[in-house]
């Protein structure tokens, strides 16, 4: 197939050029200018349209069911957002902590069209008690895993077992992807700020991420291994990252796209729509955050954590964390970074997709002869509406709709109006 006419735009480059995908293998085949069909080649006119490399997630929920119906309603939320891999956290059931379970998601992910990369638990679940008994992390790695992913429970890990995933984790080349909160000063339901002290709501102060990124930075530079902080929202963690950073540690900073976006204040009608975590931070740390989006940040997620909609249509404290923005992802970022002038496009890309397949070995996140055919074709110009009275967007109008998605060559998703 030839697309023609389209904006090629990756984390390298923002040119008018033609493209060219091998729908046999699947990959881009050739990029230039002014292409001519071959024979009866299939040509798709995509003039006035961006094509970019698909978008990539690492933020997929805990604690939801490993199932072929699960997964294909996430597929199509991802397909709608621009998304087309998405790398699943091990706390699901069942659990991420033995090759039958990669071999479980190996065989869902073939019958889907969004590719769908496990990754796993180092410790047994009955091991966190005592001394945690580590997993078979080489067996799962050589089975299909791409990250070694701490979960929040993983903070009851010794310093010893912890020192020995990350050596596993360096002697097999792979990442080890954390969320640093500390448990025992996270049992609130909001940012510690002064819109939390006029609810009278149980707040989440600053030290239960910024204790735990230290710790966990020196843990970084000691091993040498890659590590990915998972929702960083605290400034004080970009500057303890940056510190070790310098002294050598390999550590990248993942940061939700609504922490950009909305603040704390959201919440002061006790609206349930804005509980996220870590939860939403105050205005000045926002614009702080965003100051950091052209360097200490590497990664963007959309924090996709479905919640069924009863139980966030409760009291503000009794009400699940989470948000579903998955479907809307490409156009939230766009929205409110590109075309609001926080950054590129192409460094829109590069935050949403190229880091993330550099991080994961992924051979994908790019426009390039070679790489996989994970595209999106999308309309810039165009704008909608959302419509959902539990999202925090509600009634948001948004640019950039996603006309098109190819995955592995094949097209996958069409807009209706295409």
């Amino acid at each position: 197939m030839l697309l023609k006419n389209g904006v090629l735009c990756d984390a390298h480059k923002e040119c008018k050029a033609d493209l060219r995908i091998d729908e046999g293998r699947g990959v881009i085949c050739e990029i230039g200018d002014d292409l001519a069909p071959i024979g009866a080649e299939s040509v798709l006119e995509c003039r006035g349209k961006v094509v970019l490399p698909a978008l990539i997630d690492m933020a997929y929920p805990k604690n939801q069911v490993l199932s072929s119906k699960n997964l294909e309603s996430l597929t199509q939320k991802a397909l709608r957002g621009g998304v087309g891999s998405i790398l699943l956290r091990p706390e699901t059931t069942p659990r991420v902590d033995n090759a039958a379970v990669i071999e479980l998601i190996s065989s869902l992910d073939s019958s889907l069209s969004v590719h769908f990369l496990p990754s796993l638990a180092p410790t047994l679940e009955s091991s966190f008690e005592s001394k945690p008994k580590i997993a078979e992390i080489a067996t799962l790695i050589a089975s299909g895993a791409r990250a070694i992913y701490l979960e929040s429970s993983a903070q009851n890990i010794d310093g010893y077992a912890l020192y020995k995933i990350a050596q596993y984790a360096q002697m097999l080349q792979v990442p080890i992807i954390a969320s640093p909160q500390e448990p025992s000063l996270s049992e609130g339901v909001m940012n510690e700020s002064q819109v939390s002290a006029q609810l009278g709501l149980p707040a989440i102060p600053p030290l239960a991420q910024t204790m735990q990124v230290a710790k966990l930075c020196e843990l970084a530079r000691y091993s040498g291994t890659k590590w990915v902080f998972d929702t960083i929202s605290e400034v004080e963690s970009m500057r303890i990252i940056a510190y070790f950073t310098q002294m050598g540690a390999q550590i990248l900073a993942q940061t939700s796209l609504h922490h950009l976006i909305l603040s704390d204040e959201h919440c002061a009608a006790f609206d349930t729509r804005f509980k996220l975590f870590p939860p939403l931070k105050d205005p000045a740390t926002r614009e702080a955050l965003r100051a950091h989006l052209d360097s200490s940040i590497s990664l963007l997620t959309c924090l996709q954590s479905d919640s069924y909609k009863s139980k966030k249509d409760q009291v503000f404290e009794s009400a699940s964390f989470g948000i579903n923005a998955l479907e809307h992802y490409f156009a939230l970022g766009f929205s409110y970074l590109v075309k609001s002038g926080l950054i590129t496009l192409s460094r829109f890309s590069e935050l949403t997709s190229y880091a993330q397949a550099r991080l994961l070995s992924l051979p994908k996140g790019a426009l390039e002869v070679g790489l996989d055919a994970d595209l999106i074709i999308v309309d810039l110009q165009e704008s909608f509406c959302i419509n959902d009275s539990f999202s925090p967007y509600n009634g948001e109008l948004l640019s950039g709709v996603i006309k098109q998605v190819f995955i592995s060559g094949k097209l996958q998703y069409q807009h209706e109006s295409s």
